[in-house]
């Protein structure tokens, strides 16, 4: 399954690009269904670069990630190693891309999720995660926006 949520948020990519790495996600919002609600995330190690460990933490659990693109302002890559969520016996893998571009608006950001689901009913278990994994980005983003466009005035 492959899954691209964008928006532009009215900020420079330089002032965006550190959130990628290290933010606290605190909007109110609803999540359901046992839909994990990120928190935050960082580089442990406090340094970027390929081959750097990532962590996503939500309310449930962290997902440990590797860095395999890093490219400041404009591309953050990474893939899923370890997780102790819950569902993480369901996904083989999970690979993610955010893509920062200058427009007149401020920065266009898309994510891209890759992931891959394991054993039977695969194809339902991976359509269930889309929306989940839809829900996230626009939480994340939603975040990120507060963060940037609120904090300027």
């Amino acid at each position: 399954m492959k899954l691209c949520t964008s928006t532009t948020i009215r900020t420079s990519c330089e002032r965006l690009w550190p959130l990628l790495t290290s933010s606290q996600m605190t909007a109110s919002d609803f999540f359901c269904l046992g839909l994990p609600r990120p928190v935050a995330c960082e580089l442990p190690d406090q340094a970027g670069g390929v081959g750097c460990e990532r962590r996503c933490i939500s309310d449930r659990g962290t997902i440990t990630q590797v860095l395999t693109e890093w490219k400041p302002p404009q591309r953050l890559a990474f893939r899923m190693v370890a997780t102790d969520h819950t569902w993480g016996r369901h996904v083989a893998s999970i690979e993610e891309t955010f893509v920062l571009t200058a427009v007149r608006a401020g920065t266009r950001i898309t994510r891209i999720t890759r992931l891959t689901a394991r054993g039977p009913w695969s194809w339902l278990k991976e359509l269930l995660f889309c929306v989940g994994v839809k829900r996230v980005h626009l939480y994340v983003f939603k975040n990120w926006r507060l963060q940037t466009e609120v904090a300027k005035v």
